[in-house]
């Protein structure tokens, strides 16, 4: 192969290398199914191809970098993906406990007195969430589904769970 054939083989790999970088990051960034990702795979492999017809040396040097370097950019990169805010939604975290009423079964004098009135903040299908004094809780319907939205009433309290009905007006 002539010098102006092996640069270009040179300049294919580094160009085709930053384009794995690029499309990597934008992976984290756009939901795409693992399409950009698969394109980053490529890129890479390509790379390392083109680095192989340039030189044997550079190819070898390719291939290590990219293997050495791969799993700590995914986890840079699910380290970064998890703080956007497309990622957070996309990820489970725990809930708050003052913002979802947690621990209310280990101090059940906390629950709200029978008649107490709130509003169902989920449809209760029997079971969701009601904001009772500000308080998001957990609670399930007595008998028919409740909308979300609906006045309510708390009419019993047993094993830490509210029972609720739609209050009549």
């Amino acid at each position: 192969m002539n010098g102006g054939e092996s640069s270009g083989a040179l300049l294919a790999a580094i160009i085709l290398g930053c384009a794995a970088l690029g499309v990597f990051f934008l992976e984290f960034v756009l939901p795409s199914g693992g399409l950009l990702a698969v394109l980053c795979v490529l890129c890479a492999i390509a790379s390392v191809v083109l680095g192989f017809t340039h030189d044997a040396t550079l190819g070898m040097a390719l291939l290590a970098l990219y293997s050495a370097a791969a799993p700590f950019m995914v986890i840079l990169g699910l380290r970064v993906a998890t703080k956007s805010p497309l990622g957070r939604r996309m990820v489970l975290s725990a809930e708050d406990p003052a913002r979802t009423g947690a621990g209310i079964a280990e101090n059940p004098s906390s629950l709200p007195p029978i008649g107490a009135q709130g509003e169902s903040i989920t449809p209760l299908r029997p079971s969701g969430f009601v904001r009772i004094d500000g308080r998001r809780l957990d609670a399930s319907a007595e008998g028919d589904l409740i909308d979300s939205g609906t006045t309510i009433e708390v009419i019993s309290v047993r094993d830490g769970q509210l029972r609720v009905r739609a209050r009549r007006t």
